[in-house]
């Protein structure tokens, strides 16, 4: 006989790939919420023999039904949790896995990361502790775009220009695919100890850097920011409620982007066996272009600037340099590959040694001497009108050329 496990929430973004993960594996799984056919919601008292003989409960239901402002104490989800927490050791269930999140602290600026901060305590006071195992989930991306996950990709593509608040912050993404990983092990396999573990890459990257990284996976240029405080960004969130054709945004979710925090997720990554990918390596082949493309593509249009039409050897030559070095492509946008000229803008006068460009063409052994122009000659006004394009470009330059170091 299958082994069971119990899943509640199974139809959201993290629950539907743990409960096909689940099933890959071999488990009996059993729904519990909104799925149609079933009889449980958070806050009822389940049924013994629904949960008897389970080998482990994994709570990812969150209902959203109590108003935010009344949503402290009362929350239906506080309740509902130790309720089925509590069920679950009386039926004799071994494992309960409750889906906290890394906003989850006392003093988070949104309700959601109060409410799991509550919740926390209270199954750390209830009768259901010895079998209670907290994951606190980092930015969970990859699969299906839904949720979170597809409303960042649909903002970083919006625009080459996004205001946007807490740039600075740290956010730890981890692929849904090692979240379901995680969460499986924690309900199945008897060595983990009860306690909180933390589902996130250990070194924590700034949301800046994360909506780049998002937006070069699709194959789009880079991304400029104006940032904007707290107040403006809130009441954008509700002008996207009025203005069609454009992503929602829930308050709650910038609330908790502008108080997250990095977490240690080191020691539970090691104890759960979890290696995580790169996440620019995942997104570039879950959007469908490899590294390899893009440093093709790069490639051809930096020989392209300097006069030079590649063959398909010296294209091989620069994308090997760029890998014994270490460097990824620039994630040049694809206007700029196109018409490679525009790579001028990025050209600043004075380093050119140590600008990337220049780096990258020295690799190919191409670079001694730009050839930009190779069969003209070039006379008096034409040195007069480079040395004033150099004069009134060099602001735009200094500005653009820092992004592509």
């Amino acid at each position: 006989m299958a082994p069971r496990l119990i899943i509640t929430g199974s139809t959201g973004y993290i629950g539907a790939r743990l409960a096909a993960m689940a099933r890959e594996r071999g488990f009996e799984v059993i729904e519990l919420g909104r799925r149609s056919g079933t009889k449980w919601r958070i806050g009822d008292e389940p049924a013994a023999s629904d949960l008897e003989g389970a080998v482990g409960i994994v709570h990812l239901a969150h209902s959203w039904a109590t108003e935010p402002e009344a949503a402290e104490e009362d929350n239906i989800n506080i309740s509902g949790t130790v309720t089925l927490a509590e069920a679950a050791r009386a039926a004799g269930v071994p494992r309960f896995v409750f889906s906290s999140s890394t906003s989850s602290r006392r003093e988070a600026l949104n309700v959601y990361g109060r409410t799991k901060f509550r919740i926390e305590q209270h199954l750390a006071a209830s009768l259901a502790a010895p079998i209670v195992r907290v994951a606190r989930i980092g930015l969970v991306y990859g699969g299906p775009r839904t949720a979170m996950y597809g409303l960042m990709v649909k903002l970083a593509a919006l625009s080459p220009i996004l205001p946007m608040i807490g740039l600075s912050r740290k956010v730890q993404p981890i692929h849904l695919d090692e979240v379901a990983e995680g969460l499986l092990a924690l309900a199945t396999e008897e060595s983990q100890p009860p306690q909180t573990f933390v589902l996130a890459q250990e070194k924590p990257i700034s949301f800046a850097s994360w909506l780049r990284m998002l937006r070069r996976s699709q194959g789009k240029g880079n991304l400029h920011f104006i940032p904007v405080p707290l107040a403006a960004a809130l009441l954008a969130c509700h002008m996207t409620k009025l203005v069609p054709l454009i992503p929602t945004v829930d308050p709650e979710r910038v609330l908790g982007l502008a108080g997250a925090a990095p977490m240690e997720s080191g020691e539970s990554l090691r104890l759960l066996k979890l290696n995580l990918a790169a996440p620019m390596v995942t997104l570039a082949g879950e959007f469908g272009q490899t590294g390899e493309d893009q440093s093709l593509s790069e490639a051809q249009a930096l020989l392209q600037y300097l006069g030079i039409a590649p063959t398909e050897m010296q294209l091989q030559r620069l994308c090997e340099g760029l890998r014994r070095e270490g460097l990824s492509p620039l994630g040049l946008s694809p206007t700029v590959i196109r018409h490679p000229r525009l790579l001028a803008l990025f050209e600043p006068p004075a380093s050119r040694t140590q600008h990337r460009l220049a780096r990258a063409l020295y690799l190919a052994d191409l670079a001694s001497e730009p050839e930009r122009h190779a069969d003209q000659r070039a006379g008096f006004f034409g040195a007069v009108l480079t040395i004033a394009s150099d004069v009134l470009l060099f602001p735009l330059r200094a500005l653009l050329a820092g992004t592509y170091r």
